[in-house]
């Protein structure tokens, strides 16, 4: 989906770095065990438009020298960025996805040039509500797990 009024932002986007795949949907019937997975690299046009939507700029965030003296050293990802990924992957789900709940733990930083994979799987079924439990990992390290609750139609 295209909107023509922002198509300036998207090309500004994409040239300050940004990464834009296309959207596609997943074929099959969801059940228990129905698995996701969505990759992208998080790069500093994603921190930064970040922080434009949502009015987020800690300057762990932005601040070279300010996160140089945090106990990361450096600057890193917004946590929620690393967890918006899992929207995106449930969203390529068959059917139309509500999210209805989310539950995340935050175990390790992500830093802008990272690629972050999600990966998801139904855990939980009644009628056409499903929990799935995910992982985010960059490489093999795990820097969040948690639990979203879906309704599909």
């Amino acid at each position: 989906m295209k909107l023509e009024k922002f198509e300036g932002l998207r090309e500004n986007y994409i040239a300050s770095g940004g990464e834009i795949e296309e959207f596609k949907k997943q074929a099959g019937k969801v059940d228990i065990g129905y698995k996701i997975s969505y990759s992208k690299k998080i790069t500093e046009a994603d921190v930064y438009a970040f922080g434009l939507v949502s009015g987020d700029w800690n300057p762990i965030h932005f601040d070279d020298e300010f996160a140089s003296q945090t106990k990361f050293g450096k600057r890193v990802a917004h946590g929620m960025l690393t967890t918006s990924l899992v929207s995106a992957a449930v969203a390529q789900m068959p059917g139309i996805i509500v999210l209805l709940k989310t539950d995340f733990s935050y175990l390790k930083p992500v830093s802008i040039g990272d690629v972050v994979e999600v990966k998801g799987e139904v855990v939980g079924k009644n009628k056409n509500r499903f929990t799935l439990e995910i992982g985010c990992y960059v490489g093999d390290e795990k820097v969040v797990s948690g639990e979203v609750k879906l309704l599909i139609w």
